[in-house]
């Protein structure tokens, strides 16, 4: 995108196609395609997103990263244009998306979050009206974004942007986990996007201004055993750059005089402590070595959340966005380093284990229990949201368990 002109960058795009990308005489080859600019999202979406929905499917927990600079693509790539499912939310109609057909719903406009979720559910309903396994869909979105320097925010843009935490498993403490029963709570779940924070740059009116993380937690029982994986997606905010003709914010002033620059601070130590993270985990991979690394860089939100790819058996996939502008050609040259180096990220993925449901179901009641006896009692005030996520997460715990072994007793 290239709203104010700048000048032109010494790297341009030179030549793609269908596996390369040459750029500023540099051959980036580590993808696994390259999608042409004029490409319909439902392609970008059978060719990207929909095989790692089947091994989802198949038991798999899968991280997909949309990751570029500000003005790329990544959020269009990710939900659609802006307010495409704020749109999608309000066109439901009078029976509010009721079951799990997506005609009528999915428009050629819509991005890879929505499909996915939409074919998921429609798995899960044939998994319900099928053999002896039942399944639960829940979605959660969560935004990550910067209070201070030194200070993280991430916050449930499903319920009213309360206050999340990672927790030690790496998955989301505190943040809504609604029940998706049908195309319609799907839509919903995915509009929360729009209360998402956004600005204005030099780059685009409406710069994502946070990293989004949506998560679709799929559980599914058989017998007495039940497995439990997550499908996370995250639309990363934007590289940026602050010197020069080409520069996202205002030249005049110092990044650190308005939030919009404090957030291009964010972004970018962010990005690069998940590059340091990817670097250091495909480093121990070869030395065969699984500990956790001493990088105090690599406990910053998004990189705690992203475990399951660097010490974890997730598959794990990159959406690069680029831009063709004149202006963008060095991003652009940036930006395929940056996906080139995720490429050295090769873990070995292994489905989720199987663990006892009824088991669970009484440790999840218990932890619960335990938790709400400690807020009853009172806590001290910087440990009350801590505490207040840990409630919230146990009492999801035990309706996602609740609800399987209440369809696991209607079968």
């Amino acid at each position: 995108m290239d709203r104010t002109g700048g000048t032109r960058a010494d790297k341009q795009i030179e030549h793609f196609d269908s596996t390369t990308v040459v750029c500023g005489g540099t051959n980036f080859n580590h993808s696994k395609a390259v999608i042409e600019p004029d490409a319909t999202q439902l392609h970008v979406y059978e060719t990207i997103a929909q095989p790692l929905v089947h091994k989802f499917l198949e038991g798999y927990d899968v991280d997909m990263i949309s990751y570029g600079q500000t003005g790329s693509g990544k959020t269009f790539t990710m939900f659609g244009p802006p307010f495409s499912m704020e749109k999608a939310a309000k066109a439901l109609g009078p029976n509010g998306g009721a079951g799990v057909s997506s005609d009528g719903i999915v428009l050629p406009e819509h991005g890879i979050i929505l499909r996915s979720g939409l074919e998921i559910l429609q798995a899960v309903e044939a998994m319900n009206n099928g053999d002896s396994r039942t399944a639960t869909l829940h979605g959660s979105m969560v935004e990550m974004s910067i209070l201070t320097l030194t200070d993280q925010s991430v916050v449930d843009l499903i319920n009213n942007r309360k206050i999340c935490f990672v927790d030690k498993a790496h998955h989301l403490q505190g943040a809504s986990m609604v029940p998706l029963r049908t195309a319609g709570d799907v839509v919903r779940m995915a509009s929360s996007v729009e209360t998402r924070l956004v600005r204005g740059t030099k780059m685009n009116d409406t710069s994502s201004r946070s990293h989004c993380c949506a998560v679709f937690t799929l559980s599914i029982a058989q017998g007495d055993r039940y497995q439990q994986t997550r499908f996370q997606f995250f639309d990363l905010m934007g590289s940026e750059r602050f010197k020069g003709g080409n520069a996202a914010h205002n030249t005049g002033a110092s990044s650190k005089s308005s939030m919009g620059g404090w957030e291009g601070i964010f972004a970018n130590l962010s990005l690069s402590a998940l590059m340091s993270a990817v670097e250091q985990a495909a480093k121990q991979r070869r030395r065969g070595s699984n500990k956790k690394q001493a990088n105090p860089m690599l406990d910053m939100s998004l990189t705690d959340l992203l475990s399951g790819s660097f010490r974890g058996h997730a598959i794990t996939a990159m959406v690069t966005c680029v831009s063709q502008a004149p202006r963008n050609g060095g991003e652009t040259y940036l930006t395929l380093k940056y996906g080139s180096g995720m490429a050295s990220l090769l873990n070995i993925p292994k489905t989720a284990k199987w663990k006892c449901l009824s088991k669970n179901v009484d440790k999840a009641m218990k932890e619960h229990r335990s938790v709400a006896t400690i807020v009853q009692r009172g806590v001290a005030g910087k440990y009350q949201a801590l505490r207040s996520a840990q409630l919230a997460q146990w009492e999801n715990e035990v309706e996602v368990l609740n609800e399987l072994m209440s369809k696991r007793e209607g079968k």
